[in-house]
């Protein structure tokens, strides 16, 4: 697609008898420019920024997206600009981003449904087929000793959901695994569809507030506390099965977020692992990065950033870097009984990565949490736009 801007000559002149090139240097042939819509005027045309400057472009058969790039293929009065609009796969992804953002919750609501129904005889009066696909959803679960192993944590990170499609592709079977966490999800919502709609007026039972930020590449973790512990009866089935709709679709849409988001080919995975804790589940966000290996490196550096707000400890996080064969460790905890804890820890730390050969070259823990370069990302804006 080519565009032509109409008003960008008089810029340019207006620069040169300034005295500032910047911006004809910015637009000569080749150059890859960014781009968004910003409207158009009173006589039709579109209004456009272009490399930071504001021009104008015919209008007519032209569909943008608000954000994009462009190439500059001819100079002069009027210019030839050629839209970028990126590959399939990125506008595939791009696109499932915007379905899923405005759906996607943390699991913490879910996951609070579930521990309540285990403490509650409310659980028997459910249709069957909803409690056999609650139980499945439960057996999916790790528990925390599952996690504390390498093996264990290498089969936690394999079934948390993230790797559902490309398991089921490599062994060609025709119905996923029953402990895969993103498939206990798709089953629960097919029940739950299949279930009769509430009755008028029976829909009633507060649902708890929660609005968890989605787990992109480009923003920094952040942990998921518990949700608010509920008191549900037997009269509050319908509620209970209408929140479980909810909460089910939010945790699906949030699964698949972190797929669009993991970037095998670059070496970065968006990973999340529910973890059955005491009285309640609690919720491990995994962020892990493989570099490039320098020069006569045989591999390059690793880089997991996790964080995670069990009510023992408060909200937990850190940044584990590995470069073969040494290892830097840095914490930060909410509270500052924490910090003592886990720096009571670095002695055994240090004795555990000598045994597998590895040298611990810095451990930092720090009272508070590390607080955010930006609020949103570039991608957030863009998907939302």
């Amino acid at each position: 697609m080519i565009i032509q801007p109409t008003s960008l000559a008089a810029q340019l002149w207006a620069g040169a008898a300034a005295g500032t090139t910047a911006a004809v240097d910015s637009w000569r042939v080749g150059a890859l420019l960014s781009a968004r819509v910003m409207g158009q005027n009173d006589i039709g045309k579109l209004l456009l920024e272009i490399g930071g400057m504001t021009v104008e472009a015919d209008a007519a058969g032209t569909q943008l997206p608000p954000q994009f790039q462009v190439r500059v293929l001819t100079q002069g009065p009027q210019p030839q600009l050629e839209v970028v609009l990126g590959n399939a796969d990125e506008r595939v992804a791009m696109q499932g981003l915007r379905e899923r953002l405005p759906q996607q919750n943390g699991y913490a609501p879910l996951l609070g449904v579930l521990a309540a129904l285990g403490r509650r005889p409310i659980a028997r009066v459910l249709p069957a087929p909803l409690r056999a696909a609650l139980a499945t959803l439960e057996a999916a679960i790790n528990k925390p000793a599952d996690v504390s192993s390498p093996s264990g944590m290498k089969e936690a990170i394999a079934k948390s959901g993230a790797f559902l499609e490309a398991h089921l592709a490599e062994r060609k079977q025709e119905a996923p695994a029953s402990d895969d966490f993103k498939a206990a999800l798709l089953a629960l919502r097919r029940t739950l569809a299949e279930l009769p709609a509430a009755r008028p007026g029976n829909n009633t039972m507060p649902r708890p507030t929660s609005d968890t930020p989605p787990p992109l590449a480009q923003r920094p973790l952040v942990a998921q506390s518990r949700a608010a512990e509920m008191a549900v009866t037997e009269e509050d089935v319908d509620g209970l099965v209408g929140q479980l709709r909810t909460d089910t679709r939010a945790a699906l849409a949030r699964v698949e977020i972190g797929q669009l988001e993991s970037q095998p080919q670059a070496g970065l995975w968006m990973i999340e692992i529910p973890l059955a804790g005491v009285r309640g589940y609690d919720v491990l966000q995994l962020r892990i990065e493989e570099g490039k290996a320098a020069p006569g490196e045989a591999e390059g550096p690793w880089t997991v950033g996790f964080a995670i707000d069990p009510p023992a400890l408060g909200a937990v996080q850190g940044e584990i870097q590995l470069r073969v064969p040494r290892v830097s460790v840095r914490l930060w905890a909410q509270h500052g009984e924490t910090v003592g804890r886990l720096e009571n820890e670095f002695v055994s730390l240090r004795r555990l990565l000598e045994k597998s050969g590895l040298i611990l070259d810095n451990f930092a823990c720090m009272h508070g949490l590390p607080v955010p370069t930006s609020a949103y990302s570039a991608v957030l804006l863009e998907a939302r736009a």
